[in-house]
């Protein structure tokens, strides 16, 4: 991780390589946002995957979204091994509750790409309205896709969808969350047309939809990114934009050691305590 000091506001920049459970990277991304503002940062930005996983929104019912034969495969692995920061080999598709609202994806190393932004909602204060927030950050994150020739908009409340010959499909999923004056806002990209397979194969038909999908399937409301589009370049896009939009020159320049110790202690706190507890990932609590 990475961070900047730039007109005296920091940033940090955080491109994950290392392959962690969704329980710690979604604890991650609580502290993150717990550690911004206190820490004196403006923003910040992180690319990371998780392993197999569905993962589900703050108030979603699982039973409902994910399956009771999901659930009952991947507690009885959890009652034998038990949840820790790295993935196990073998282990079934990893089920996992996030701070934010939103429905329920499918996650699988390569074939999706997540994106997270990070902002002091005390530096701007006009992401502090939902709706403003969710137009001004998706709006970069289209023209970062633009860059690479891919027109997209946004629909529903918090899709990015591109136009196909037969209609708009949903390219990226986002969903927000807010603590201790920042605001969250992540997303995922799908890369690869398996995911969409493997999406219809493990999830029932959602029981909330937005308007545009018109009840149509999991296979025919997704679709990929093309196969030229370049990851590489969308981080170093959505980065420059990120900072335009921050008024810094770039995203993350420099180690911030303390801010990230302090990240870490808040994150390893957060996956005992919430991510990995069985009552959290079944809304029991």
């Amino acid at each position: 991780m990475n961070d900047s000091l730039s007109t005296g506001r920091r940033t940090f920049y955080f491109d994950q390589t290392s392959l962690r459970t969704p329980h710690f990277n979604l604890a991650l991304e609580e502290a993150l946002a717990l550690r911004l503002v206190a820490e004196g940062y403006l923003g910040g930005i992180r690319f990371w995957e998780n392993p197999r996983s569905i993962v589900i929104g703050l108030s979603e019912d699982p039973i409902r979204t994910v399956g009771q034969e999901n659930l009952d495969v991947f507690f009885g692995y959890a009652e034998r091994v038990p949840l820790s920061e790295k993935p196990e080999p073998g282990s079934p598709p990893y089920v996992a509750r996030r701070a934010s609202g939103g429905g329920t994806v499918v996650h699988e190393p390569g074939w999706n790409l997540n994106f997270s932004l990070f902002v002091s909602i005390r530096e701007k204060p006009e992401l502090f309205p939902v709706g403003n927030s969710y137009s001004i950050l998706l709006g970069i994150a289209c023209r970062a896709l633009s860059l690479q020739g891919i027109e997209s908009k946004a629909m529903g409340k918090s899709d990015l969808a591109t136009e196909t010959s037969e209609a708009w499909k949903k390219i990226s999923g986002n969903a927000q969350f807010r603590k201790k004056e920042c605001i969250v806002q992540h997303g995922t990209l799908i890369l690869d047309p398996r995911l969409i397979s493997l999406v219809s194969d493990l999830l029932p038909h959602p029981p909330e939809e937005p308007e545009y999908r018109e009840g149509r399937t999991h296979r025919d409301f997704v679709t990929s990114l093309p196969p030229e589009f370049s990851p590489v370049k969308f981080k170093r896009d959505l980065s420059l934009l990120f900072a335009d939009y921050l008024g810094v020159e770039k995203i993350g320049t420099r180690a911030g050691r303390s801010f990230r110790k302090s990240v870490f202690l808040e994150a390893n706190r957060l996956f005992r305590e919430k991510y990995a507890s069985k009552e959290f990932i079944t809304g029991e609590r």
